[in-house]
């Protein structure tokens, strides 16, 4: 199949950067696992959207759902309802979306990592 504008197809990365990121994906986890830090994965699709009034959630479709969903902007509710359950000590590396946030410096869609430590405060 032929690409109209021509190089649409080339890699956005350099074998290089997606070599760093994977180190740095794979360091990340690293350093949890080591301090009993279980690794879970929350839905990115949800039902609602954010209710933060500064966060955008982008809206999706899905052919023969007659209502919107979204596209979460961040893991912690899903989280916070694993912790409620008892889950103990949790963390995610997922991609999350915030739309109207694009600029030369930023994706609407990134890696975000979010952890919870049952008992630990900021001073700890």
């Amino acid at each position: 199949m032929s690409d109209p504008g021509g190089e649409d197809w080339r890699a956005t990365a350099t074998s290089g950067t997606l070599r760093q990121r994977a180190r740095l994906l794979g360091a990340t986890r690293e350093f949890f696992v080591a301090r009993g830090v279980l690794e879970v994965d929350t839905p990115l699709v949800v039902t609602a959207p954010v209710s933060d009034v500064h966060l955008h959630s982008a809206r999706v479709t899905f052919a023969n759902e007659p209502r919107p969903f979204y596209l979460h902007t961040s893991p912690e509710y899903a989280m916070k309802r694993l912790l409620a359950g008892g889950s103990g000590d949790i963390y995610q590396i997922c991609h999350v979306v915030r739309a109207l946030e694009r600029g030369r410096l930023h994706n609407p869609e990134f890696t975000l990592v979010e952890w919870y430590r049952l008992g630990w405060t900021l001073d700890v």
